[in-house]
């Protein structure tokens, strides 16, 4: 089974996955236009759709060269775009890879992001061959801490980054542990 047969095969109990495609233009401007989704993560909020079009440009050059694998989380009941789950080359440690995860605001506090986290971790180790898979966190987005923690990622270190107002909790989770723990990842 090649690598895209797996992705579009696994499923959770209310999401599937696939690459993120050009007609997700839409969906995603909502989620990136959006202050209260952007003050999470470490982007730019997008002005108008040409951003979007430019970042999706990227998402394909970098997923064809290997450093970024961006896939949408799609309802399994309403087939309705819920988010993307972005995993991509490490920042701040080319030895690993890391996950950026962003939905709709109506799909939040709805436990989907720890639905989600054992594929994504699935696919770091078993899809990209990651030796090293990490999580960054923003000091205030406690949900995402929880679920990382709860499915095997330890805190590695917290720092700054210039720029941003509150500290960067960096958590990691390695190959080892992954296979210690026998791939078997919590669900919730």
């Amino acid at each position: 089974m090649n690598n895209l047969e797996l992705i579009e095969k696994e499923e959770t109990n209310r999401c599937k996955f696939r690459l993120v495609k050009d007609t997700d233009e839409k969906d995603i401007f909502e989620i990136l236009s959006d202050e209260d989704v952007i003050t999470n993560l470490n982007m730019d909020i997008h002005k108008s759709i040409l951003d979007t079009r430019q970042m999706l440009k990227d998402y394909k050059k970098e997923f064809i060269n290997g450093n970024k694998l961006p896939l949408a989380i799609i309802s399994k009941d309403t087939n309705e775009f819920i988010g993307v789950f972005l995993i991509k080359l490490d920042l701040y440690n080319e030895d690993a890879f890391e996950c950026t995860v962003y939905l709709k605001k109506k799909f939040w506090n709805k436990g989907i992001y720890s639905e989600i986290l054992p594929s994504m971790i699935k696919f770091a180790f078993e899809v990209i061959h990651t030796k090293n898979f990490r999580g960054y966190v923003m000091e205030k987005n406690k949900p995402s801490s929880k679920g990382l923690e709860k499915n095997g990622f330890k805190l590695e270190k917290i720092f700054n980054v210039p720029g941003i107002d509150e500290k960067i909790y960096s958590y990691l989770m390695t190959l080892e542990m992954y296979e210690r723990n026998g791939r078997k990842i919590k669900f919730n």
